[in-house]
């Protein structure tokens, strides 16, 4: 018995006598070569199904992930909320960065499942004449080499996305380390709360600040301010020879600090041969003052950054980010090149309730 004999032997009979009869005419009239194209095509067909099964399958997990990123990206407590850390930025600084890699993985993922729907409706399209299609592509078809390709763009997008869900982890893991010290510094005689330095004195203010650069290993040549300071309140060094000049703004009030303090610290720096110059307040500073401090490379620490360094501990070295005296724990999460954690709201506002405390 011939392939098209035992195909014909095999064929379905339906309940229906002219579909019957119209596949008996379809059969009669096929040969061997039409009926092995057929079966090929069958065979294809079901292999692109099996394709963009996988290309769906792993864009809906790419789906997930990215959802659960965009979650911890945009979960930000305020400041009166007791989950508010001092790794809470950075937390989402490190998903902000995961959710727009896997963003662009979705992004990719789309185009190659819609690819695939394509070439499957082709292929269907194609089937009214497999023989002289087969005659024309005797060894392999375009639809399934471009879905092979496919295939490959799947498993190469599943590599980069668990070396990205793997770097994710240990950033996550070195947050956790730094927010338990951070955690235990709070509970320490040394964490000066935000209260009580709202409470000081200018001439304590600059005393505090002092202080905490000598903590952090800087050589302090002048510790406060004075009638004849020239406008600067701390000098200091960094280990690695950096002269570090700070300016104190203490506060009683909400207002922010304005321009004309920048203004006055840009003519003081270079004065004092100063590397880097610090503006540091226990309030906030105007839009200008920031806008006018960028421009002209001056730090400028706000209450939160004032709250990472004397209430959480955080290292002045760590919020300046100079890799002098810097642990692995403590650079396992920096941004990646050509990345900045952004200003957000915690530069900006202040609630007034800080200074009723």
């Amino acid at each position: 018995m011939t392939d098209a004999h035992a195909l014909r032997a095999a064929a379905p009979v339906y309940q229906d006598e002219t579909l019957n009869e119209m596949l008996e005419r379809r059969a009669a009239d096929a040969d061997d070569a039409v009926l092995e194209a057929a079966v090929r095509w069958a065979t294809e067909d079901l292999l692109l199904a099996h394709v963009l099964l996988q290309l769906r399958a792993h864009c809906d997990d790419l789906k997930r992930k990215h959802t659960d990123a965009h979650r911890r990206a945009t979960h930000e407590p305020g400041f009166d909320d007791p989950a508010c850390t001092p790794t809470t930025v950075r937390c989402a600084l490190a998903a902000q960065r995961l959710e727009r890699l896997l963003d662009q993985e979705l992004r990719w993922s789309r185009e190659d499942v819609a690819h695939g729907e394509q070439l499957q409706q082709r292929l269907r399209w194609l089937s009214t004449k497999p023989a002289e299609r087969y005659r024309q592509y005797p060894c392999s078809t375009p639809e399934l080499d471009a879905a092979a390709e496919l295939l490959h763009h799947c498993s190469e997008s599943s590599g980069r996305v668990q070396a990205l869900l793997a770097d994710d982890r240990e950033c996550l893991h070195a947050l956790a380390i730094e927010e338990q010290r951070a955690r235990d510094f709070l509970a320490s005689p040394a964490s000066t709360q935000l209260p009580q330095i709202h409470a000081m004195s200018h001439r304590r203010f600059e005393h505090l600040v002092s202080a905490l650069a000598a903590r952090d290993g800087l050589d302090v040549e002048r510790r406060h301010g004075g009638p004849h300071d020239g406008g600067v309140d701390v000098i200091a060094t960094t280990p690695a020879g950096l002269r570090v000049v700070v300016q104190c703004k203490h506060t009683t009030t909400a207002k922010p600090v304005g321009v004309s303090a920048v203004r006055e610290l840009m003519g003081i720096g270079p004065v004092h041969n100063a590397d880097i110059s610090i503006l540091i307040t226990n309030s906030t500073f105007s839009k200008h003052a920031e806008g006018l401090a960028r421009q002209q490379d001056i730090v400028l620490f706000s209450w939160w950054v004032l709250m990472r360094w004397a209430t959480w501990g955080e290292s002045l070295l760590d919020i300046l980010d100079l890799d002098e005296v810097r642990e692995p724990a403590a650079q396992a999460c920096r941004p990646h090149d050509g990345e900045s954690p952004p200003i957000g709201r915690h530069q900006r506002g202040m609630p007034r309730s800080e200074f009723s405390q």
